[in-house]
């Protein structure tokens, strides 16, 4: 899995979570499928999927993510996204936060991501 424009948003102080975005890239002729994700720096790592109904975004939980052969998909605001709950410690502009990809054919692949402001 190739992975571009990866970063962490920056939340608000306090805030128990943050959000991941990425471009997922599969350049195989394989579907490859991410059944979970793990961090060092969360309680929880989660896929998420935003929807609306009668004006209000609602969180879906995923649990698996296929990326098509020779595909990408987008992690991005207001859609499919990566959730960083509980974080051991609040999470800066600047830091990276190491995400572990963990596939269904047991392969994992590890990815940093840097931290950042909506304005960044």
């Amino acid at each position: 899995m190739k992975i571009n424009d990866a970063w962490v948003r920056l939340a608000p102080p306090g805030a128990k979570a943050n959000a991941a975005y990425a471009t997922l890239y599969n350049p195989s002729r394989e579907i490859i499928t991410i059944k979970s994700l793990s961090a060092i720096c969360c309680e929880r790592v989660m896929l998420h999927r935003t929807r609306y109904e009668n004006d209000r975004a609602i969180m879906e939980h995923l649990d698996l993510l296929s990326v098509l052969p020779q595909s990408s998909v987008e992690l991005i605001p207001g859609g499919l996204h990566v959730m960083l709950l509980n974080p051991s410690a609040p999470l800066r502009a600047g830091d990276s936060v190491e995400i572990q990809l963990h596939f269904s054919d047991g392969r994992q692949q590890r990815i940093q991501l840097p931290v950042k402001s909506d304005d960044n």
